[in-house]
């Protein structure tokens, strides 16, 4: 059995990376606590490469700049389970790009195994190995860490280069291994930094705000989201969804006035809510600056619409011999015919990027264009609600 090195020394770290950035594929997993933070703080860090495992000591080492090499653009192939998270632990280590990452849960959406099949349950079904979770809720950042978390660590990365091959033969043998090697350059990414003046229009309940209301929303959303920053911490310590949409529909002008705001932190009330009345309350006088409002969703009756998109869908994903669920995302069916009914549908079509483009495009054309008399009339009540706010 292969054993792992844990690494806790910085110059024995450097001297350990050239076996490292030849390894072809570099497995890699991140242990992380993100309980009380806004940031994730990096734990532990495990490579592999099929030989062997590193665990890479954060607490230890305290400056991992050395791994910029390995872990950006310019390193090897990376291979990742379920790797969002982990990319975005690791970024600030790879000079902001990691370069190219391969997903194995990508890899066996793309086989009908399921969207998030776990890494225990794909090494299982695939390998037929059984591993433990027994130190997945551990933390990572108490030292000493114990045999158990270290043996728990290595094996994350120990059977990830075969799961990554049996995918890989099984991929190639449907005629998929393009378009997985597609989707990963798409997916695998950190995403784009949120705009604050932005994030506003993600509420849930942000349709039902008048312009005014709406303003009040926006400047709130973007003093939280600074603000979580600044002091990392977790949104939810600032402001609950619940209480954002009630302060922005309520306009509280004065103190005791947030003792009708659900799930307002108190504390947060008595520290911040001398600032809070004062963004409340210059947002909204300022009315020539108010945002234009969120529309109302959709009615009802689009569900049709959404219908007869996913039966089209269908036939192209068997083409493909793809399940449905990978070539059709609802997220991406909704951005594309709200789209449609915002601007027209050509706009619509070109909010398709990547390898679905050529083999959606057409079809979705075609349903689109059936539905054209029911988009106008969406599109007239889209914006009829928003004049009248």
């Amino acid at each position: 059995m292969p054993e792992f090195i844990h690494q806790t020394s910085a110059s024995a770290l450097t001297e350990s990376l050239p076996r490292w950035q030849h390894a072809q594929p570099l497995a890699i997993d991140s242990e992380f606590i993100r309980v009380d933070t806004f940031y994730p703080i990096l734990g532990l860090l495990q490579l592999g490469d099929g030989h062997g495992e590193m665990l890479v000591d954060p607490v230890a080492i305290d400056d991992l700049a050395c791994l910029a090499p390995l872990l950006g653009a310019a390193g090897p192939l990376k291979i990742m389970h379920a790797c969002s998270e982990d990319l975005e632990v690791l970024t600030p280590y790879s000079d902001g790009a990691v370069g190219q990452v391969h997903d194995t849960q990508i890899g066996l959406a793309m086989l009908g195994e399921g969207l998030q099949l776990g890494y225990q349950k794909a090494l299982a079904q695939v390998l037929n190995i059984d591993i433990p979770k027994d130190a997945s809720r551990s933390d990572w950042l108490a030292r000493p860490l114990s045999d158990q978390q270290l043996n728990y660590a290595a094996l994350d990365v120990r059977h990830l280069p075969a799961l990554y091959e049996a995918v890989r033969e099984r991929l190639q043998a449907k005629d998929l291994w393009h378009l997985f090697d597609a989707e990963c350059a798409e997916v695998c990414r950190v995403p784009n930094a949120i705009n604050p003046d932005e994030i506003w229009r993600s509420h849930g309940n942000a349709w039902r705000l008048s312009r005014q209301q709406s303003a009040v929303l926006q400047a709130l959303m973007r003093w939280r989201e600074t603000e979580a920053m600044r002091r990392d911490v977790p949104r939810g310590h600032l402001l609950k969804p619940l209480s954002l949409f009630e302060m922005a529909h309520s306009l509280p002008k004065q103190a005791q006035d947030f003792r009708g705001i659900s799930e307002l932190n108190p504390r947060v009330a008595r520290k911040d809510g001398e600032e809070i009345l004062a963004i409340i309350a210059q947002a909204a006088a300022s009315n020539d600056a108010w945002p234009t409002p969120v529309a109302v969703p959709l009615p009802r009756e689009a569900s049709k619409l959404f219908d007869a998109l996913k039966r089209a869908m269908q036939a192209v994903a068997d083409d493909l011999s793809m399940p449905l669920e990978v070539l059709w995302r609802k997220r991406l069916a909704e951005r594309i015919v709200l789209q449609a009914v915002d601007t027209s549908i050509a706009d619509a079509l070109a909010q398709l990027g990547g390898w679905r483009a050529p083999y959606v495009s057409p079809v979705i054309a075609e349903v689109l264009n059936a539905h054209q008399a029911q988009l106008d009339e969406w599109s007239a009540l889209r914006q009829a609600s928003m004049k009248s706010r």
